[in-house]
């Protein structure tokens, strides 16, 4: 329900004017409801305690060109020929099709606070005579008038504070995205080097094995040993050459996985990489996992987006109870007589100069009361999804920082101790072989765990980095997006 008043304005009676005038008149009062009402607006809404809306990397209008995030213009994109993991990374953050949607979500949000903080635009009537019901009145001419909506005091600034919590929001959901995309790139990279190392390991594991194959049918030659050897030594030629071909057939999977990550297709060539275990990567700082988790609450990228939004349904809560109050139209009508234009004879005319008050009177008091009770539901909801995610983060960091510390444990057993003794006893193995010291089963087995040593090697070097990179995004530490040190 809405009331309006409207008040005549100054002599009931004045000289008529020339129409420039009048029309001068009305765009004058045209500019000064424009030019007042972000005055009145800033006044009667400011904004308390407004979140930050400066994302990951600054001012946006001053960050990066609207093409920051965009695939190569080739589809493909050139990397180093020896490119290393932190070339791979700085290529993902710029082509990587879901960060460069994150970004543009995060731009999107920042530009709907502007929107929300604005008075809505001023409206300008214009009346006309058709008509006359009764025709020995004089004749009234046009009206003009000119009005503006102004929200409860209180109302714009809500609204800002709403728009720009939810754009804090967007900007930590950014650093979210950024931070699980080099993730997702280290641990795609090492499972392609540990892929390739395997391939090599393998490689040459059975180059070995030829080799002792050779030897063993030398000796069966010389009936030094059975045709049994030679059969053993042919069964395990064949077991190692199935799982090159495995592993072999595994690559190119894994180039895709990387690619698609990177943004570019399927094919694309890659740089050769280094085995997992000489990728030069340094390890986490020292901490307990007490430390380690307070950072993460602080830190943690989607934590923070969840606290934004809780924040954002804060506001919401208190824009609901604006709905109790009443929203103020303010305007001014000029009416014209008609008559008025031959008035100058007798002195005066009666054209008319209003203002007018409309008040809506907020009487659903059942709607605004269900109002209320949504935008608290949602305040609920938004507080109960900062627990489970806290929840969640500290189950992902505990899981993170085991497979790290046994990644470092296996890393330095097998690096340090079991593949050297596995190469010692492989050689020894082998010259008892020759003297006719130990059997042909012997020499098999030791040449396999040899091999089996070997890949656990690079496969805990390769858990470790994953295992790092996952503690990264965790606690939100964006200074090692270039993962190697």
């Amino acid at each position: 329900m809405s009331f309006s008043v409207a008040a005549r304005v100054g002599r009931p009676r004045f000289h008529a004017v020339p129409s420039y005038r009048r029309a001068a008149a009305l765009f004058l009062a045209f500019l000064l409801m424009a030019g007042a009402a972000p005055a009145v607006a800033q006044v009667s809404a400011e904004p308390a305690g407004t979140p930050d809306p400066v994302g990951p990397a600054g001012d946006p209008r001053a960050l990066v060109a609207d093409d920051w995030h965009r695939p190569p213009e080739d589809g493909v994109g050139v990397l180093p020929e020896d490119g290393g993991l932190d070339d791979l990374v700085r290529f993902a953050l710029q082509h990587n099709p879901a960060v460069g949607a994150a970004f543009h979500r995060w731009r999107a949000a920042l530009e709907r606070a502007p929107q929300a903080k604005s008075l809505p635009d001023p409206q300008v009537s214009l009346g006309l005579v058709l008509d006359e019901v009764d025709r020995s009145t004089d004749y009234m001419g046009e009206r003009y008038s000119i009005s503006q909506l102004f929200p409860w005091f209180g109302t714009l600034g809500l609204r800002e504070d709403m728009a720009m919590s939810e754009a804090a929001a967007e900007a930590r959901r950014y650093d979210a995205a950024r931070l699980e995309l080099v993730e997702r790139v280290t641990s795609a990279w090492v499972e392609y080097a540990w892929l390739h190392e395997a391939v090599e390991t393998s490689r040459e594991n059975l180059e070995l094995l030829s080799r002792l194959e050779a030897v063993a049918r030398t000796m069966y030659r010389a009936g030094t040993v059975s045709q049994a050897d030679v059969n053993r030594a042919q069964v395990e030629l064949g077991r190692l050459d199935d799982q090159l071909r495995s592993l072999t057939d595994m690559l190119g999977p894994a180039q895709a996985e990387i690619n698609a990550v990177l943004g570019r297709p399927a094919h694309a060539r890659l740089p050769r990489p280094l085995a997992p275990s000489r990728q030069g990567i340094g390890g986490l700082p020292q901490r307990d996992d007490e430390a380690w988790l307070a950072l993460a609450r602080d830190a943690n990228p989607e934590l923070a987006a969840r606290r934004h939004d809780a924040e954002r349904e804060r506001h919401s809560v208190e824009l609901a109870r604006k709905q109790y109050y009443p929203d103020f139209m303010f305007g001014v009508e000029y009416a014209r007589n008609g008559s008025g234009r031959m008035a100058m004879m007798d002195g005066g005319g009666k054209d008319m100069l209003m203002g007018m008050i409309s008040i809506n009177v907020p009487l659903r008091s059942a709607r605004n009361d269900a109002g209320l009770r949504e935008a608290r539901s949602r305040l609920a909801a938004a507080g109960r999804q900062i627990h489970a995610e806290q929840n969640t983060l500290e189950s992902r960091l505990k899981m993170a920082l085991y497979a790290y510390r046994d990644g470092e444990r296996r890393l330095q057993l097998y690096g340090g101790t079991l593949v050297p003794k596995a190469r010692q006893s492989l050689a020894s193995t082998e010259a008892a072989y020759r003297a006719g010291d130990a059997g042909f089963t012997d020499l098999i087995d030791t040449q396999r765990v040899l091999l089996e040593f070997q890949l656990a090697h690079e496969r805990a070097a390769a858990d470790r980095i994953r295992a790092q990179a996952s503690i990264y995004a965790l606690v939100g530490d964006t200074n090692h997006e270039d993962s190697t040190q």
